[in-house]
């Protein structure tokens, strides 16, 4: 195999294009992290006949009509979708070393694994697996090699494309606190929520001092802290929960824009 000469750099690589993937990629895409997701392997959801027990979907969807609509979802919050296939993830001094079947090689940061069958590309370590699953892992996914996540049904939970979904989406939100860990943020400040509110319910002296207070009372008591990494955090942290307002013009043409890309993804169904 000749590797392309550009190699590509992203903070997340996603192998696995199903609900645990995709779900993940939603959420570290969100973050603005720069995420890209392959998609080509086997899926677990193809081989069913119809998913009829995923919540939103009355009397159930096709599963690649399901798929679909997940690949939209996660493209459009920003994650990069490339039907490629991962041969080998090699750990690298500052991250980890991607290359596909077709010949792309990229770096990035952390790899979440979420392919349900196709492992043979994850580092050949036998304290990785228990029984054929990635089980070594903690609540985010983490597994025994830092910066490599498992998610879905590689991770052992059960066979539900829901639940696969949910998991993806807790490693998602892992990935993002400790990219939020890396820039120095303590635990509770690198806690990651993902919600919008309407446009002016944050804001002001009062709220800011409000929010000053509750930061400065997160300050670990053990912990000696540089006054200036405390200031840059405050700031951050303000900022984060300023941007999560959303006006209602906004809110309006977000909810028109997922009508289109739900009702194109229908159409072709």
């Amino acid at each position: 195999m000749t590797s392309r000469t550009t190699k590509q750099q992203y903070d997340v690589v996603i192998v696995g294009g199903g609900a645990a993937g995709l779900s993940a990629g939603v959420f570290t895409a969100r973050a603005d992290l720069q995420t890209i997701v392959f998609t080509r392997g086997r899926s677990a959801i193809e081989q069913c006949a119809h998913l009829q027990n995923y919540l939103g979907f009355p009397s159930g969807i096709e599963p690649t009509t399901f798929l679909e609509l997940g690949r939209t979802h996660a493209a459009d919050e920003g994650c990069q979708i490339e039907t490629e296939r991962v041969e080998s993830v090699e750990r690298t001094t500052d991250g980890f070393h991607v290359e596909t079947v077709e010949g792309r090689a990229v770096t990035a940061t952390r790899v979440i694994a979420a392919s349900v069958y196709d492992d043979e590309y994850l580092p050949n370590d036998e304290a990785l697996f228990t029984d054929g699953f990635v089980a070594t892992t903690d609540d985010g996914g983490r597994t025994i090699i830092d910066g490599l996540y498992a998610a879905g049904r590689l991770t052992g939970v059960a066979h539900q494309a829901i639940i696969s979904a949910g998991n993806g989406a807790r490693v998602g939100v892992a990935v993002v606190r400790d990219f939020h860990r890396d820039r120095g943020y303590w635990d509770e400040i690198a806690d990651y929520r993902d919600w919008l509110v309407p446009d002016g319910k944050y804001g002001g002296e009062e709220w800011k001092e409000h929010v000053e207070e509750w930061v400065d009372g997160t300050i670990p008591a053990e912990k000696s802290i540089d006054p200036k990494r405390v200031e840059r955090i405050r700031e951050d942290h303000i900022q984060r929960r300023l941007d999560r307002q959303i006006t209602e013009d906004e809110r309006k043409r977000r909810v028109e824009r997922g009508k289109e890309l739900l009702w194109e993804c229908l159409e072709e169904s």
